[in-house]
């Protein structure tokens, strides 16, 4: 009975220390694309062609063009003239750069992002394409509307980062991993001492920690892939497979640091001779015919 209960306790500590084990690289990858906000940024420029994006841009050029006497449909061909514009599709770029960067920002001034300063460079090319569609704006006319652009609030006064070290969602992926942490820690040594031999066992839970973080790494690979296989034909897919791919070598190097303790237990394991097995304590029963003891 007491063997039953033991190895109970040792699957269901192994199961346990698994899931934590996956929510531990799940959480390290996730905290580490937060708080990079430059390498988020890069990964999300391929949103810049989304049609949020393209729409939003568009939208405020068509509503200054109707503004200044330009009639509805050639404001509207004009502006997506200026969309396939080299400087304005790398204005766009930045701007989603400029977002993240504002989303990470963290004090009482709020975050915000230039929009005139972030439109500039685009004023000879605008007003570039505005002429060849026939809407004759001079180039200090074009700068002086952009000039006028608000600033686009992303974080209010009274909110917290919305990215980065100080956000709240890096403080939950942070806490997710000292949960991860903690109940491997409990789990595993259960499982450990519930055995007899419990080098094999650390060698065991090791070899399963290594070979999760090296497949999490090789997931996050291969997803990358699969998501993007052509290089940046969908803008969307492009960006959750840029997210993938980034921080992939977090996992792996953990889950190699793994595999090479897992072998310095086994090299100790080697050297010890394993425990001896526990000793059965025969029952003495009576044998068949003998005279049973007399009492009284």
């Amino acid at each position: 009975m007491r063997q039953k209960s033991a190895g109970a306790v040792a699957s269901t500590s192994a199961w346990i220390f698994g899931i934590a084990t996956s929510v531990l690289f799940g959480a390290l990858w996730g905290r580490a694309v937060v708080i990079d906000t430059d390498e988020l940024g890069e990964s999300l420029r391929p949103l810049s062609e989304t049609g949020e994006v393209a729409n939003a841009f568009s939208d405020w050029m068509t509503t200054e063009l109707v503004e200044s006497g330009v009639p509805e449909a050639q404001a509207q061909d004009a502006t997506q003239d200026a969309l396939v514009t080299a400087a304005v599709s790398t204005a766009l770029e930045g701007l989603v750069v400029d977002v993240v960067n504002a989303a990470a920002t963290d004090g009482a001034v709020g975050g915000s992002v230039d929009m005139a300063a972030a439109l500039a460079p685009t004023v000879p090319s605008l007003t570039a394409s505005l002429q060849s569609s026939g809407i004759p704006l001079s180039e200090q006319q074009v700068a002086g509307v952009v000039a006028d652009l608000d600033p686009l609030v992303i974080r209010e006064p009274d909110e917290g980062a919305i990215v980065g070290d100080n956000s709240r969602l890096a403080t939950r992926l942070g806490t997710a991993v000292l949960v991860a942490i903690v109940a491997q820690v409990v789990f595993g040594s259960l499982y450990i001492f519930a055995g007899r031999d419990r080098l094999q066992r650390t060698k065991t839970l090791l070899t399963r920690f290594a070979l999760t973080g090296m497949s999490f790494a090789v997931l996050l690979k291969l997803g990358s892939w699969v998501l993007d296989p052509n290089g940046g034909r969908a803008p969307i897919s492009e960006t959750i497979s840029l997210l993938a791919d980034s921080k992939w070598v977090i996992p792996a190097m953990i889950g190699v640091a793994g595999a090479i303790a897992a072998v310095m237990v086994w090299l100790v394991r080697a050297s010890v001779p394993p425990p001896p097995p526990p000793r059965r304590v025969a029952e003495s029963r009576p044998q068949p015919g003998a005279p049973k003891p007399q009492t009284g």
